[in-house]
């Protein structure tokens, strides 16, 4: 099952928007891979280095079994977020 997953800056509204193929275990990766700083986003990574887990947010948003439709939707969700003047992770 697939998931469309954000990652959420608490503290700079900044958001990270994603699809993964593994929709159980997306959040708890993420997270992994930022607790051992490798994660692929440079910003978010310096910025949860910086702050820590405490102010940030990481959920699936959707999930489903067709990938290019939540592909679609993170797109629709991150153009949502620019026409909004909303800080974006890319």
């Amino acid at each position: 099952m697939y998931a469309l997953y954000r990652i959420y800056n608490l503290k700079t509204d900044q958001t990270y928007y994603n699809v993964s193929d593994d929709s159980d275990g997306v959040c708890a990766e993420e997270r992994f891979r930022l607790d051992l700083g490798m994660h692929e986003c440079r910003k978010l990574q310096e910025d949860y280095t910086a702050t820590g887990l405490e102010l940030f947010v990481i959920e699936v948003l959707e999930t489903g079994s067709d990938p290019a439709r939540l592909e679609k939707l993170c797109q629709e969700k991150k153009a949502e977020a620019e026409s909004n003047g909303l800080p974006l992770y890319l």
